[in-house]
């Protein structure tokens, strides 16, 4: 059962094998896709791809039992850094904005983490992520850094 999920929006689209070897080794354990899977994987990986905003969504579920030993935040700097391109995410824990749906925090490939605002002009019948550039500013609220 399937039961813990992290989820990324990446400023490009990467190739989808490349990216699942990448995610098992970075987080030593096995993970697959409906066009690679595996019979021992512990982690089933998402992904869709979107025409406006952040084109890539990948959503990772692991089992509740599945000890990662590292958080959502440090994953996203690790991708964004991996992959040169900014990686958006939820808010850590215990950011006054964690509640609102429409904040993301987003780490840039230089290892930053920012906040920033979804862009809400135009939502009727679109897909994907599409984040306010001019809401752009650091991460001040963090607990503990990834």
């Amino acid at each position: 059962m399937l039961s813990t999920e992290m989820q990324f929006y990446l400023n490009k689209v990467v190739d989808e094998y490349e990216l699942i070897q990448f995610l098992s080794k970075s987080l030593d354990l096995r993970c697959e896709t409906l066009n690679y899977p595996d019979s021992q994987a512990e982690a089933f990986v998402m992904i869709n791809d979107y025409e406006i905003g952040f084109p890539m969504d990948i959503t990772i579920s692991y089992t509740k039992g599945v000890s990662l030993g590292k958080d959502y935040l440090w994953l996203a700097k690790l991708i964004a850094r991996h992959y040169q391109t900014m990686v958006a995410t939820d808010l850590p824990e215990g950011h006054p904005d964690k509640i609102n749906p429409y904040c993301w925090c987003v780490a840039e490939p230089n290892g930053y983490l920012l906040e920033m605002v979804e862009d809400l002009s135009d939502v009727e019948d679109r897909e994907g992520l599409l984040l306010n550039s001019d809401s752009k500013k650091l991460l001040t609220t963090v607990g503990k850094l990834a």
